[in-house]
């Protein structure tokens, strides 16, 4: 028998180390542990999913709207999410890994179509379409986008996201005054106007710009800065403001003096008496209403001009009430009048504003002004003139 030492002559290729130094053996432990961890972690997921029959993995897409190749429903990840729907046909944990999956293998498309397909055979799923529609908002597919937003909104009326994210589709599609509405009532719908970003407003004042309305254009980043002007009156809106009124020469939108409206003590509404397009009403002043909203018997008098398929939620306080958008030639309150301003009308029966009262004067009005308001009175002034 051959021998192994120093002295024997044996080649060093016949006489192996008799143990390994101990970094071999830190190597020897990390391959054995990763060998463990697929047979045990990957191999039966793989393993279940070549088990399922065939019928039953097409099953699974043929439910969710997709067709995968095999070399995508056989891998690891992806097959075991399949084979988890294949059990459990509603388990929103396993839909969104799903998607999550196919996103990163590169089929964007399906992910969406998957989600979609969950929600309708799952009784409707908000957030599945959410995720569906922001994909399919990134791939430019803007009519599938509205199709998913529309669903949205059929489960979620009240919630601002499914409007926003259909402005988002409809500005993609060159609807820019369905757009609008949508933009509207995603704003009117947000909890707390405060805490609202710039971006609706900025979209918003973008679509007009779009429809060559560059006097609208102004309003929303009005009523943006009306928000919170020390936070939102910048140079930048001023800029944009400026822009929009050189090129629309809206500075003869606006006319008057200062008028001061007093507060009578401890009251929580301010009562005033405003002319619309000539007809004399009482109105609610409220800084909190996006628009000058006015009842329908009110609107008709007033001869208040309404705009096709533009159909807005309003939130008033009291409650959600659709309205229609429309626009006032002029309106007046005191010595202090504006021209071309957006009105919400609403049905009588929802328009409930009090005993006496036509309509709320919000911000669309207001908002043409500098305002200032104490325990005393509130008091509004032509703002200078953009140039």
């Amino acid at each position: 028998m051959w021998g192994c030492n120093k002295d024997s002559g044996i080649n060093d290729w016949l006489c192996p180390p008799t143990r390994p130094s101990s970094w071999s053996r830190a190597q020897f432990f990390s391959l054995v542990l990763l060998l463990l961890l697929f047979l045990f972690l990957i191999l039966p997921a793989i393993a279940q999913m070549r088990d399922a029959p065939e019928s039953e993995v097409t099953a699974v897409l043929d439910r969710l709207g997709i067709t995968l190749p095999y070399e995508v429903t056989s891998r690891g990840r992806i097959a075991s999410k399949i084979d988890q729907l294949r059990r459990e046909q509603c388990d929103q944990t396993a839909i969104f890994d799903l998607s999550k999956e196919l996103e990163t293998a590169g089929y964007r498309r399906e992910a969406a179509k998957a989600l979609i397909g969950f929600s309708g055979n799952c009784g409707g799923n908000q957030p599945a379409l959410r995720s569906a529609a922001n994909i399919l908002l990134k791939l430019t597919d803007y009519a599938a986008a509205l199709e998913a937003t529309s669903k949205i909104i059929e489960l979620r009326p009240y919630n601002d996201n499914g409007y926003y994210l259909r402005a988002l589709a409809h500005d993609g599609l060159k609807n820019h005054q369905n757009a609008i509405a949508d933009y509207i009532t995603a704003i009117e719908l947000f909890g707390n106007k405060v805490r609202l970003g710039s971006q609706s407003f900025l979209n918003m004042s973008s679509a007009y710009t779009a429809l060559g309305r560059h006097c609208d254009a102004m309003r929303p980043i009005e009523e943006w800065i009306a928000i919170n002007p020390a936070r939102n009156d910048t140079s930048q809106t001023r800029a944009i403001l400026s822009d929009l009124s050189r090129k629309g020469n809206c500075a003869d939108e606006t006319s008057g003096t200062e008028e001061t409206i007093p507060i009578s003590g401890g009251t929580r509404l301010i009562n005033v008496t405003a002319t619309v397009n000539g007809v004399r009403g009482r109105f609610v002043l409220d800084t909190g209403a996006t628009f000058l909203a006015v009842r329908q018997s009110f609107a008709t008098s007033a001869k208040i001009s309404l705009h096709d398929d533009s159909s807005i939620q309003l939130h008033t306080a009291n409650g959600f009430g659709k309205a229609a958008l429309g626009r006032a030639d002029t309106v007046k309150l005191g010595k202090l009048a504006a021209r071309n301003v957006a009105v919400a009308v609403q049905a009588d029966s929802d328009a409930v504003y009090g005993e006496g009262i036509d309509g709320l004067l919000g911000m669309s009005f207001l908002s043409r002004f500098d305002m200032r308001m104490d325990a005393r009175s509130v008091n509004l002034k032509p703002r200078a003139a953009q140039r």
